[in-house]
Formats: C-alpha cells, sequence, structure tokens
C-alpha cells in the first residue's frame, strides 16, 4: 500500500515581490517558521528557496540561498526548543559562532548544532543547505554520554554519512507521509545514521547498524533499481556488486521487509507502465513502447502481471484516462 503523501512547505523570495521580499522573507520564514532570526549578508540580491519536510520527532530542510546569516537569538532559546541539527552547506562553508565557541565548517562537511543556546551560522557564500532535525531525547537515547555542547564537527567521508546523504536524498524524492508507523521508522533511521556518523559505540551502535543502516542501504539500492527499470537484465548481482554487498545480502534487506528482489523490480516496473499509460502526454506512444521502456522484455507476460495487478488491461487503463 503507499500511505499518503504530505505537502511539503515551500517558499521562495521569487514569489514576493522585490519591495516586500526581504521582510517577508525575515518575518514569515525566519521568525515563524523557522524560529531563527535571519539576515542578509553583504549588498547583493537576496535569493532563496526552502523546502521542509516534517514528521512528527524529525524534519528535513533544504535551501538554495545567497549569504545569509541565521541566529538563535535569546529570544527564540527561550521557546524551550531543545533539539539538535545536523547542517551541511555545498558551495560553500559557514561560520558558527555561539558561546566561546568560533567555528568553520568546510565547504561539503558537516556539524551538529545544539538548537538549545545561542548562536549564529553564517554562510560563507552561495551554496545549498540541507539540515536534519532531530529529538535531543531520541539522539541521546542512541549515544551514551550526550551533552547539549553547542557544535559537533564530524569527520568527513564515513560509510554512515555517506548513506545518510543518500537516504535523506530518497526521503526528498518520496516526501513525508501521513502514516504515523512510516513516520516514526524515518525518524528512528535518521537518528541511527547520524548517532553512527557521530561515533556511537557498544550496544547504541549495534542497535544502530542494525537498523538505520539497513535501512539506508535498502533505500539506496531500491534507488538504484528505480532508476534502471528500463534495463531488462537488471539483475540482483550487479546491484549488489555497484553497492559493494552480496546477492545474499540483499535477498536478506528484501526479505526483512516481507517481499523480495523481483517481487520488488516488478511492482515498480508495473508502477512505471501504469503512470504513463494513464498520462496523457504519452497518448500517442503504442503500449507495447512503454512495455518495453518500463523494462518489460515479454509482452505476453507483461499484460498478464499488468492486469492481475491492477484488475484491468492496459488498453482499459488508457481509455479510462481519456474518459
Amino acid at each position: 500500500m503507499i500511505a499518503e503523501r504530505v505537502t511539503p512547505f515551500r517558499f521562495s523570495t521569487d514569489d514576493v515581490r522585490p519591495c516586500d521580499r526581504t521582510a517577508v522573507w525575515r518575518e514569515v520564514l525566519g521568525r515563524v517558521h523557522l524560529h531563527l532570526d535571519v539576515e542578509q549578508v553583504g549588498d547583493g540580491p537576496l535569493h532563496a528557496t526552502v523546502e521542509s519536510h516534517r514528521w512528527a520527532s524529525a524534519s528535513l530542510y533544504f535551501s538554495d540561498t545567497t549569504p545569509v546569516r541565521a541566529s538563535r537569538t535569546r529570544e527564540f532559546v527561550q521557546d524551550g526548543d531543545g533539539d539538535f541539527r545536523l547542517l551541511r552547506a555545498d558551495g560553500a562553508g559557514y561560520h558558527y559562532v555561539s558561546n566561546g565557541v568560533d567555528h568553520v565548517v568546510d565547504d561539503g562537511c558537516s556539524a551538529l548544532l545544539f538548537n538549545g543556546v545561542v548562536g549564529s551560522v553564517r554562510y560563507l557564500g552561495s551554496c545549498r543547505v540541507t539540515a536534519i532535525r532531530l529529538r535531543r531525547a531520541d539522539l541521546a537515547n542512541a549515544i551514551r554520554g550526550l551533552d547539549d555542547r553547542a557544535i559537533r564537527q564530524i569527520e568527513p567521508g564515513s560509510r554512515a554519512l555517506r548513506l545518510l546523504a543518500g537516504y535523506v536524498d530518497l526521503l526528498r524524492l518520496q516526501g513525508p507521509a501521513a502514516d504515523p508507523l512510516m513516520a516514526g521508522q524515518v525518524a528512528s533511521h535518521l537518528t541511527d545514521l547520524v548517532a553512527l556518523a557521530l561515533g556511537a559505540t557498544g550496544d547504541s551502535a549495534e542497535v544502530a547498524r542494525g537498523r538505520g543502516l539497513r535501512a539506508a542501504r535498502l533505500s539506496a539500492i531500491k534507488a538504484d533499481i528505480v532508476a534502471n527499470l528500463a534495463g531488462p537484465d537488471l539483475a540482483i548481482a550487479a546491484v549488489a556488486a555497484r553497492h559493494g554487498v552480496t546477492p545474499r545480502y540483499v535477498g536478506m534487506l528484501f526479505e526483512s521487509e516481507g517481499s523480495s528482489f523481483t517481487d520488488f523490480v516488478l511492482e515498480q516496473r508495473l508502477y512505471r507502465a501504469h503512470r504513463m499509460i494513464a498520462d496523457p502526454r504519452h497518448a500517442d506512444r503504442m503500449i507495447s513502447a512503454i512495455a518495453f521502456a518500463s523494462g518489460f522484455g515479454d509482452l505476453s507476460y507483461f499484460n498478464r502481471t499488468f492486469r492481475r495487478r491492477f484488475g484491468m488491461t492496459p488498453s482499459e487503463v488508457r481509455a479510462r484516462a481519456r474518459n
């Protein structure tokens, strides 16, 4: 079943009149939505796009922005927000300043920031920002002895960090869902991967490796499959080799969800074919061509599995879409 999707929050300064752009950006986006005091750095024109995906206990934030400063002032710290933010900027680094802390995080590197202290982030140039918000209680359960340090630099290039980046990209593509079970799993997986990137040890690391890393690997493998559906020779051995694991391990990942590699590939190919057949933009395209473009090499097999999955033939789906 496909969970009901929740529309992400999106904002762009391009959608605001130039004379109102700075005021709306500061008051509505900064103060109301982000609980930050935001201000432009430099004299160039302001440009910022923001996309936010929220779950009950975690959220993702993406932004393309010109140089700005975002601050948790004393006023905002009083809101009781004790969450952590894993912050990365691509294209330019950022300068973090807090009580007794003065730290520069390089382009493409990540650091964990604590919302419960007065501090500011100044982006050193135009950049793409990715932030993961996690609840303090969840992270404390995953990392023994977690303290409320203002900033923690994360060692770049770790496997957990790479898997985290891939998992976040997939979550952004799929968007948040209203299903509370799915939301809880997303928060747990993000927490596990951040904990491993921070160097969690002992039992907590074992739990995180068994849960967060497994989920991230499975998500990366699923994204790989979806990107290569058109190849009729899509094979588990080739996918496993690309991800540095064994075919048996890939099979175990799908078995943990009560599925299989073959079932997932078939389901995704059928969904792609269904979307294209029902899409008016492909109305002049032959159904056989759509089947081949979706990775099916046998038209009889395609028609049979399509009808079994959707309860209609491809031609019936197209006719209904036209009507």
